[in-house]
């Protein structure tokens, strides 16, 4: 991608307020982007830090794959409590979701779940938000942990990657 076309991205990214747009641009991003756009995306995590914003950017930094993106992943990205659809999460509400799926996911869905990581890597979540994912949020859901429709869909691959290292540490 030339200087041009990065720089025209950017401004686009920036000027763009409908969400369906932003996501293309993201997905374009994730899949032709490079280490010259990591830091002017996660200064949008300051600017927009909706669960959908938040996952984009996830998703365009893992697709971006470089140091200097999983850095940003780990530093930025990973480190904050989601937000739900009206508030943030709370670090006790994180700790008993996480606690309630290690407890709760039967030992073939837990094997499954490791498998499907181990073949389809970091974006895992992403490929799998129907079956694994709604099966997730509505165990969420049902069982007190109701964060929003928003929220449930973008973090509930984070819950689980979370009980799963919570289960292997047992």
């Amino acid at each position: 991608m030339s200087d041009f076309e990065y720089t025209k991205m950017i401004e686009q990214i920036k000027e763009k307020r409908d969400p369906k747009e932003r996501d293309e641009l993201f997905d374009f991003i994730g899949e032709n982007g490079d280490d010259r756009f990591v830091e002017p995306l996660t200064e949008l995590i300051k600017v927009d830090d909706s669960p959908h914003m938040r996952q984009s950017l996830y998703a365009t930094f893992t697709r971006i794959g470089t140091e200097l993106a999983e850095e940003v992943i780990r530093e930025k990205v990973r480190t904050k409590l989601p937000k739900d659809d009206g508030k943030k999460i709370t670090k006790k509400s994180w700790e008993e979701a996480v606690t309630f799926l290690s407890k709760n996911l039967e030992k073939p869905f837990v094997k499954k779940a490791k498998e499907i990581i181990a073949d389809e890597g970091k974006l895992w979540g992403i490929k799998n938000k129907g079956g694994i994912g709604i099966y997730i949020r509505n165990l969420l859901r049902n069982n007190g942990f109701n964060w929003g429709e928003s929220a449930l869909e973008t973090y509930w691959s984070w819950v689980v990657e979370d009980a799963l290292k919570k289960i292997q540490k047992t």
